[in-house]
């Protein structure tokens, strides 16, 4: 597993989410200007000058901004919509380096600004200087949260859904610390937040909509009417397109008309996505962690991959930073239900999950 730890590199990139055209990070030793971009064909120009820096983008649109930034590097940043581009203003306190990069998948542009060096004649008898070094990149926080809790058990079946969420959520926790990731949990024992189920997944999406936060990933063991299905299903947020899934968003939410009407709420949130750039581009990155988790948590367990897909969960409402909810397996299926049952096979889910989140860590995937 140590071979994971060259996820290290793009840590840097995950540290400030600011709802803001670019998003900006202040790190030690360079300022991060992150760009979403609508496509490839966004095409970018860059000029430096005494003081200032501007970046031309052609062929998208934001909203005319003026952000402080008060870096060491960045006094402000101010972005100027035109016709059919959009220009960036840095203002500088200094000659800077600049180093930009493209990413695609989502498609962004990262731009790293940092003072130059000011070099100086030494005395004759000055000892070398020592060899710079990069700063570290900050450690990523992954927030946990094991479904329901306390008056709320969750599906019954062959396993209580809230016992198995908890005990994966602290092997999860045991092994991405491991890998030098911090980790929070919503709930480190059987308690609920609330015993009110709207307030309960209310604090729940709280904890996630913080910029000390950089993943969200809600556990849940999945059932069926049948009790014949079986595999690994994720969720991120988005509007639910499959009856299916809605019936299953419902149930989550907290069933009957209650989950009905937290559902509702979601979804007036979910609509507003479709016109907010920085939200669709965080939901992007939510459906990616979603596959690779899927992906990951199948090859880990054998369990079958059913796929990921849209859903509006109450307690995803809010996140924004990469978000999902993974169902990690059926606890009403006669075999499924068992092995879960099992601590050898709970600590294969653990396992599969820990690939899954160093996976998408390491492939830069949430450029910030």
């Amino acid at each position: 597993m140590r071979w994971m730890r060259l996820w290290l590199w793009p840590l840097a990139l995950l540290w400030s989410l600011a709802l803001a055209f670019p998003r900006v990070g202040v790190h030690e030793g360079f300022t991060r200007l992150a760009f979403d971009l609508p496509s490839k064909e966004v095409r970018h120009t860059l000029a430096q000058e005494v003081g200032a820096l501007t970046l031309v983008l052609e062929g998208v649109s934001a909203p005319a901004q003026d952000q402080v930034v008060n870096s060491r590097e960045v006094a402000s940043v101010q972005t100027l919509p035109e016709m059919g581009r959009v220009r960036v203003v840095v203002r500088l306190k200094g000659p800077v380096e600049a180093t930009v990069r493209r990413f695609s998948d989502p498609e962004r542009l990262v731009v790293d600004l940092a003072l130059k060096a000011q070099t100086a004649p030494s005395p004759p008898a000055a000892p070398a200087a020592l060899p710079h070094r990069a700063p570290k990149p900050p450690r990523p926080v992954v927030l946990l949260d094991p479904g329901h809790g306390g008056v709320d058990p969750g599906m019954v079946g062959y396993v209580v859904e809230k016992e198995v969420v908890l005990d994966v959520a602290l092997r999860l926790k045991r092994l991405l610390e491991g890998e030098g990731v911090e980790v929070r949990l919503t709930r480190e024992r059987d308690a609920h937040l609330s015993p009110d189920k709207r307030e309960d997944l209310s604090r729940r999406a709280a904890l996630a909509d913080s910029s000390q936060v950089n993943l969200f990933i809600s556990i849940h063991v999945n059932a069926t009417p049948t009790h014949t299905g079986r595999g690994v299903e994720v969720f991120y947020f988005g509007r639910a397109q499959d009856p299916r899934v809605l019936s299953q968003v419902i149930r989550e939410n907290g069933g009957g008309e209650l989950g009905k009407r937290l559902t509702q709420e979601a979804q007036s949130v979910a609509e507003r996505i479709l016109s907010d750039i920085v939200a669709q581009a965080n939901q992007r990155y939510s459906q990616r962690l979603a596959e690779t988790l899927g992906r990951k948590l199948s090859q880990a367990t054998g369990s079958p991959y059913r796929g990921s897909f849209p859903g509006d969960f109450f307690v995803l409402r809010y996140a924004k930073v990469p978000a999902v909810l993974v169902e990690i397996g059926f606890g009403d299926h006669p075999v499924e239900g068992r092995r879960l049952a099992e601590p050898a096979y709970r600590e294969k889910v653990a396992q599969g999950l820990l690939l899954g989140v160093l996976t998408f860590l390491a492939n830069g995937a949430y450029a910030r």
